[in-house]
Parts: structure tokens; C-alpha cells; sequence
């Protein structure tokens, strides 16, 4: 319930701290998350595809025929 009543009025300031300022009035919240690095590597007929939201590793990929091979290094 103690909890509850925490949200609630945290969502109240926040929303007066919104609709306080004037119509030619800036207001500012900072919001603060961390966002967990993934990064999903996926194979197909056509080769590979990469999706990542992390900047932190390079990689190549070297053919020979009909075999693919993906290097990763972590930087």
C-alpha cells in the first residue's frame, strides 16, 4: 500500500512539474536507465545479419565455397 502511495504521488509531482510552466515555458526531466548491451547475430541463406545496440566488438566474415565463417572480437 506504502508503495502504492509512493507512485502515485510521484506520478502527481511529475505531472504538475509538466503542466506548471506556461505555454512559452520549457520544463526539463532528466530520466536515467541503463539499457543492458545485446547483440543477436543471425544466419540465412544470403549470409549474416547483425543487430546490436553495442559498439563494443568487430566482425568479419570469410567465404570459401559454400561455407561462411563469422569472426567476433571483443574489443
Amino acid at each position: 500500500m506504502k508503495k502504492l502511495v509512493t507512485i502515485i504521488l510521484t506520478a502527481l509531482f511529475l505531472s504538475s512539474a509538466l503542466f506548471a510552466a506556461g505555454m512559452n515555458d520549457t520544463a526539463v526531466i532528466r530520466l536515467h536507465a541503463y539499457v543492458p548491451e545485446k547483440t543477436t547475430f543471425t544466419a540465412d541463406e544470403f549470409g549474416f545479419s547483425v543487430a546490436s545496440n553495442a559498439y563494443n566488438f568487430t566482425y568479419s566474415v570469410a567465404e570459401e565455397g559454400t561455407n561462411r565463417t563469422l569472426m567476433v572480437v571483443a574489443n
